[in-house]
């Protein structure tokens, strides 16, 4: 059975640096892979939003091992949790978009580069309610960049 699971966070250190980003990219990309779990993070002015897809079992674990625990975080909150039929981010071990793509002048710049990680399948189809979430959460921080 695949999930996908949606939660939210926001920093402790005020500011990550290009550095700090690609650290937690790297760390996330390796243990995904070797879970098979697919996904997208957001970073953005200290919040985190982050929706990963896989078997339920895979995704719990890393939660719970890895996201749940990580002390760079706080105010973790779960927002969805929901049975999927397909991924809508296959090619992505952990995608990202970060404050560049957010702050844009250009009004479709940003959401043009999620969508067009999504998979065909999910492009052709009704969004899960987890990835309309996501999406929502993404325009959010789009339109209002002092959350």
């Amino acid at each position: 059975m695949l999930v996908e699971l949606l939660y939210c966070s926001v920093s402790v250190a005020p500011h990550l640096t290009n550095e700090d980003l690609n650290q937690i990219l790297a760390s996330a990309r390796r243990r995904n892979l070797a879970e098979d779990i697919t996904g997208m993070l957001i970073y953005h002015q200290g919040e985190f939003v982050q929706i990963l897809e896989g078997r339920k079992k895979s995704v719990e674990n890393i939660y719970e091992k890895f996201i749940d625990s990580d002390l760079r975080h706080t105010r973790i909150n779960k927002e969805q949790e929901n049975t999927i039929s397909h991924r809508s981010f296959n090619e992505c071990s952990m995608g990202f978009v970060g404050a560049p793509e957010i702050e844009s002048l250009m009004p479709s710049s940003g959401m043009g580069i999620l969508m067009n990680m999504l998979t065909d399948e999910a492009k052709s189809k009704p969004l899960s309610l987890g990835l309309s979430a996501f999406v929502s959460i993404y325009n959010q921080m789009r339109k209002s960049p002092n959350r």
